[in-house]
């Protein structure tokens, strides 16, 4: 049996939105909405242009680590404050956020937004009357009743009708409490938007705390590839429907046969006979760890690529590996037509991968504390590791290897922080550092 649109029970507020007197009103003041900018100045976050005023970095200010309780990353991400507030960073000032976080090791939490929820009604989409009930009984689990429910979404509703369509906006995917809170300011005085971010903040504290990891299942070379060449992949414009479908079609073949080659390519290359432990699983592994943090992100895509090249060339004799894997993932990227800014961003991270230096960029500090989260991981696992490892060296003479990795694994154990990214740093410094000892025990052994 077919789905069709299921009632959310205030259809009436929907459909008669745009005659309310506040419709035109919001439209034209949402005309001209300033967005918050957020940089990294020392030891704490400068937001400037900040458009909510009951917030205390209202229309500028800092906040150190002291006043933040956690943060939950996102689009855009919400710092919570000790006193309940919420101040919101766009995606523009991520890369100093996750910085902040690094540096602090502040505390992050995932949580399931009720304000998602709530404005699921104003999403340019549909859903069926079972997934409307699941909602409601949701809605019921965590304290918030049916009347409440229907309450907030018909106050909202003038605000964010004309938020979504008003302005040919057409999101479809989500709405969050930050564009409750553009629509509601662009509509209301301000003390009625006063009150209503005290209400709105209030509920927003109830999130719930989401159990496990929504991770994505993208863990393979080919499912990988072929997400990043959607992206990637040249568009070339057209003007007439029929020939919008036609290059639509020839364009999905190209990246499908692009695919096809790479993988090929790449899947030999991580499969060569001298290989033991840089191998296709080893790169699966990666990925899988980047679907589990991915929201530390900040160019994901870039990442991704960075991934499935940063083995790509291995000879355990050469010095030269990442350069020559970077040589490679970069020659693709010409061929997509890519910034010289993005190859540069991905050149280093796979440079950053021969752990030479501490990176300073977030996105290289991730990829690194990836690449090297086999080291905090449980014994047989990191025990295997590092005999794989020991078979790609068997051309170096026991005593000669014994000494080498004993001085690469004690340089490992010397840093002040062997992970840089607060969250592996949270779950996988201690392993690590036992593992790295006990390693090390074994090796200096007689």
């Amino acid at each position: 049996m077919k789905s069709k649109p299921g009632s959310y029970g205030i259809e009436s507020a929907l459909t008669f939105s745009s005659l309310h007197p506040g419709y035109c009103k919001t439209l034209s003041n949402l005309r001209s909405v300033v967005h918050p900018e957020v940089a990294l100045e020392g030891g704490v976050l400068r937001f400037t242009s900040y458009p909510f005023e009951p917030a205390a970095v209202f229309p500028y200010g800092a906040v150190g680590v002291d006043p933040i309780a956690e943060v939950n990353l996102g689009y855009p991400s919400q710092v919570r404050l000790k006193d309940g507030d919420i101040l919101f960073v766009p995606q523009q000032g991520k890369e100093a956020l996750i910085t902040f976080i690094n540096q602090n090791d502040v505390r992050v939490e995932r949580r399931i937004s009720i304000w998602d929820a709530l404005l699921e009604p104003f999403l340019d989409t549909w859903v069926d009357q079972e997934t409307i009930d699941r909602q409601f009984a949701w809605f019921e689990r965590i304290g918030l009743v049916r009347n409440a429910v229907d309450a907030w979404r018909r106050e909202v509703a003038v605000a964010m009708m004309a938020y979504n369509f008003g302005t040919n906006l057409w999101e479809w995917v989500q709405l969050g409490l930050y564009d409750v809170l553009i629509a509601q300011r662009a509509r209301l005085s301000g003390e009625a938007f006063a009150d209503f971010y005290r209400r709105a903040v209030r509920q927003a504290a109830g999130d719930p705390v989401a159990q496990g990891l929504d991770a994505a299942n993208e863990n393979t070379i080919e499912s990988v590839l072929f997400s990043v060449l959607l992206d990637w992949y040249p568009r070339k414009s057209t003007k007439s429907p029929k020939e919008f479908r036609k290059q639509s079609d020839l364009r999905s073949e190209q990246i499908h046969q692009l695919q096809r080659k790479l993988a090929a390519e790449l899947t030999a290359a991580y499969s060569e006979s001298h290989r033991r432990y840089h191998t296709v699983s080893h790169i699966e592994k990666c990925l899988t760890e980047l679907n589990q943090a991915w929201a530390y992100a900040i160019r994901l895509n870039e990442i991704r690529w960075a991934i499935l090249f940063h083995d790509a060339v291995y000879d355990p004799r050469r010095s030269d590996n990442e350069a020559l894997s970077a040589d490679w993932a970069c020659r693709v990227m010409d061929e997509l037509h890519r910034s010289d800014e993005e190859k540069a961003r991905v050149r280093a991270m796979i440079l950053a991968t021969a752990h030479a230096n501490e990176p300073t960029i977030s996105d290289e500090a991730l990829l690194v504390d990836i690449d090297l989260s086999i080291l905090g991981a449980d014994e047989s696992a990191f025990d295997a590791y590092d005999r794989a490892v020991r078979a790609e060296f068997e051309w170096v003479p026991e005593d000669i290897y014994r000494r080498a990795r004993a001085d690469v694994l004690s340089s490992f154990l010397g840093r002040a922080r062997l992970y840089l990214t607060a969250e592996y740093r949270r779950i996988l410094e201690l392993p690590a550092r036992k593992n790295i000892a006990r390693a090390l025990v074994c090796l200096r052994r007689e």
